[in-house]
């Protein structure tokens, strides 16, 4: 295969690598990302940022962990949604913002939840991200 076959062949391939990626590598690293927050019960940007611990105890001597009560909200951290070559997760729960940012909770005046990130903007998943698709990219275009 000559180099203008092969740019031709890898043009008309893009539209499919870009799903690929959103589908197989962005979708996958972010879901499993925001499973790590949880069981880190943090956020990983740079490094490590540990989930303000909770300040009375549950009735339940045994530690439970923080954001996990009934499972709901981490189960919406973990459903993202390919489209093309983009990838979305969707928080549809009034809750999922506040214990996010770390924003005013409605409990009564002067109440703030503690900011407990679990989504957003992280260099680590970037990272991740960024190297998954390198080795994608490699093996696709080997086999092209």
């Amino acid at each position: 295969m000559n180099p203008q076959q092969f740019f031709a062949k890898l043009a008309a391939e893009l539209p499919n690598i870009e799903r690929r990626i959103a589908n197989d590598i962005i979708a996958v690293e972010a879901e499993q990302f925001h499973a790590k927050n949880f069981k880190d019960e943090g956020f990983t940007d740079v490094s490590l940022a540990k989930w303000p611990v909770r300040k009375k105890t549950d009735k339940n001597p045994a530690k439970r962990a923080l954001l996990v009560q009934k499972g709901t909200l981490k189960g919406h951290a973990l459903k993202g949604r390919a489209h093309g070559n983009q990838v979305d997760f969707v928080f549809p729960l009034e809750y999922e913002k506040v214990h996010n940012e770390g924003l005013r909770a409605g409990r009564g005046k002067g109440f703030d939840m503690p900011k407990r990130q679990f989504v957003g903007q992280s260099a680590y998943l970037d990272k991740k991200i960024k190297e998954k698709a390198q080795r994608f990219l490699d093996q696709y275009l080997k086999n092209l």
